[in-house]
């Protein structure tokens, strides 16, 4: 009972960080979508191709919006206040940490978590995973993520020696595991299993 208890929360949490993303930015096109017929009612412009058009315009102004917030954010200021936003309210969210690391992989920055290939059964096998820990005690924690959904996996503490760390980008990575290993020859070049 209590595993089913367990596994019922974690699918709950899982499916609230897939959802709450996506239902904010449907309803924020939604809303931009909203202003913009209020714009176009005094106009009469009330045809299908305006509704496309509104349409249109809401995704390009999120587009904007995400690009103007991304470019604030880059700045010292911005980049003072996101980290204390983060600090105090993000890092409290289940899973976003890893999330958030992933996608600042895309980016190339130094904080991202590096992308291993991981030999769990031995030679002759490997995983892709990210190096979460390098620990004290010559092991290593990696998370290897689950296909094609990149947030759910397994958690493992292995030997160093049993983890190669690959030249590929976080990104190229994230992209093999989610196309089920599409691009894995790119990745992996001639790394040793």
């Amino acid at each position: 009972m209590k595993k089913t208890k367990s596994v019922f929360r974690t699918n709950v949490i899982y499916g609230v960080l897939v959802l709450v993303p996506l239902a904010v930015i449907v309803l924020l096109l939604a809303k931009i979508v909203e202003i913009l017929e209020g714009i176009a009612e005094p106009l009469n412009l009330q045809s299908t191709t305006s509704v496309v058009g509104a349409i249109i315009l809401a995704v390009l102004l999120v587009l904007l919006l995400c690009f103007v917030v991304g470019a604030f954010v880059r700045t010292r200021l911005g980049s003072w206040s996101l980290e204390r936003f983060e600090r105090t309210i993000l890092k409290q969210i289940p899973g976003y940490e890893i999330i958030s690391n992933a996608l600042k992989g895309f980016t190339e920055k130094r904080t991202a978590y590096r992308a291993a290939l991981v030999r769990l059964y031995g030679p002759g096998t490997g995983v892709l995973g990210f190096v979460m820990e390098e620990n004290d005690n010559d092991s290593v924690t990696v998370f290897v993520p689950s296909v094609p959904t990149l947030t759910m996996g397994s958690l493992h503490v292995v030997d160093r020696e049993r983890v190669t760390m690959l030249e590929a980008g976080s990104i190229d990575v994230t992209n093999c595991i989610s196309q089920w290993g599409i691009g894995s020859r790119k990745i992996l070049g001639s790394s040793p299993l």
